[in-house]
């Protein structure tokens, strides 16, 4: 089973980076990159019109054009509910309002690709096993 994530973030080598980090890690998954909010919810919505939404969303907090507090709200607006925070921005009042719009976790930038890449193949593992507890 292919897991698609989708990958948020204005910073345009991340997904490459995150996805050689990943391939360390797991097989079979697919990244799907957008630069910003507004481009989430487009590609979200092509995605869900062929029947593969992503499985896992990691979602950048500061961004032009949507950020990530909105960009998640509208996502698990749209039926989304497996989003996680991926930022160098930890401050507590953004996280716990991103996690009141629908984040369930956070990753923290500052704690390196390697770190946040074994907790992203975790994730990975568990959707993998859709009977398992989350």
């Amino acid at each position: 089973m292919t897991v698609r994530i989708l990958l948020v973030d204005d910073e345009p080598s991340l997904a490459s980076v995150m996805e050689l980090y990943l391939r360390k890690f797991i097989e079979d998954f697919e990244i799907v990159p957008a630069l910003n909010g507004r481009d989430a919810v487009e590609k979200v919505k092509e995605l869900m019109d062929l029947g593969t939404p992503p499985d896992l969303t990691l979602m950048d907090l500061r961004m032009p054009a949507m950020d990530g507090i909105e960009c998640t709200k509208v996502l698990a607006e749209m039926g989304l509910s497996n989003i996680h925070i991926l930022s160098a921005y930890v401050d507590a009042e953004l996280l716990t309002e991103a996690q009141s719009v629908g984040a369930k976790g956070v990753l923290k930038k500052s704690e390196g690709f390697k770190a946040n890449a074994i907790k992203v193949a975790e994730m990975v593992r568990v959707i993998r096993q859709p009977n398992s507890v989350a």
